[in-house]
């Protein structure tokens, strides 16, 4: 199999942290019908310190979204931050 997707997640409230739920829990049926697999390496939220309802070991936690976008060993950003301005239009 050819190397995984990897995949940021910018947000880490309700929809972000189900969402790398789902990715979690799928990846086997993704990488089957894709031909890849996906690995979540990071994720950005405001408050990096919170606690969260879901593991992120071995993720990488940023505070800021934009690092993400531009951080080389990401392939895909998943933006679930939210609103109409501020830092999601900026990611998107």
């Amino acid at each position: 199999m050819k190397k995984p997707i990897r995949i940021g997640i910018a947000g880490l409230g309700t929809v972000g942290q189900g969402v790398i739920t789902i990715l979690r829990s799928n990846s086997e049926r993704i990488a089957a019908r894709c031909g890849r697999s996906i690995e979540v390496v990071a994720a950005s939220a405001r408050d990096t310190s919170k606690k969260r309802d879901i593991s992120l070991d071995g993720m990488r936690i940023e505070p800021d979204a934009m690092a993400l976008a531009n951080a080389p060993d990401i392939d895909v950003v998943v933006e679930l931050i939210g609103g109409h301005d501020g830092i999601a239009k900026s990611l998107v």
